[in-house]
């Protein structure tokens, strides 16, 4: 059980780590409003994440891999990531850094966005197809309940550990960032979230790729 267990954890990690959409949100809000908006942004990536990790060990892979629906994910997942880079990069250039300070920051939304970021990107939901299939193959997890705890344990353990790490970490840049370093931060985080949508709307003019 303790091998099942770290199999869920190195997976949770190396899905997380890479940097993405979700770090550049979770680095965006944090800097505004300090620990508990990143760490809303974490979680509601969490539950993103469970949800599709669920649909593969329960073997609905086969449903999300309907055109129709990998499509609509796309669509949905095009306009998040460009409605919070373009946020994003209105607020590099109308915020001050007085705005940073956590009394002023607006925390509301944070746990929505991670959440949709999570749930509308199709390349978490590639990510679990081929994760979860290969680990139903294996018997890493699926074959028995006990086995299938183990797994989610495991992830929930990381994905939690790692939730914090980050919201600690940008609660602690924010401390020493300088109002330019702020609106540079900000604007980076922008262009990245904006460069994510638009890799994927890309890829959805591609109807090959779906």
């Amino acid at each position: 059980m303790f091998s099942t267990a770290l199999t869920g954890a190195l997976i949770a990690i190396s899905f997380a780590a890479p940097p993405g959409p979700v770090a550049m949100e979770t680095i965006r809000r944090g800097l505004r409003g300090g620990f508990y908006p990143a760490l809303k942004v974490q979680l509601g990536s969490i539950i993103g994440d469970m949800t599709w990790c669920a649909v593969a060990l329960l073997g609905l892979a086969p449903l999300v891999q309907v055109t129709w629906i990998r499509l609509g994910l796309a669509v949905v997942g095009v306009a998040v990531l460009i409605s919070l880079g373009a946020m994003s990069i209105r607020d590099a250039f109308r915020a001050s850094h007085a705005a940073t300070t956590e009394t002023a920051s607006p925390k509301s939304g944070a746990f929505k966005s991670g959440l949709a970021i999570s749930m509308a990107n199709p390349m978490a939901v590639g990510y679990w197809i081929g994760i979860g299939g290969a680990l139903i193959a294996t018997g890493v997890a699926g074959s028995t309940a006990a086995e299938t705890a183990s797994f989610i344990g495991g992830f929930l353990a990381a994905t939690f550990l790692w939730a914090f790490l980050m919201a600690i970490v940008v609660r602690w840049g924010k401390q020493i960032v300088t109002p330019l370093a702020f609106r540079v931060v900000t604007f980076t985080c922008g262009v990245a979230l904006l460069m994510f949508g638009f890799t994927l709307a890309s890829e959805i003019l591609d109807f090959r790729s779906f």
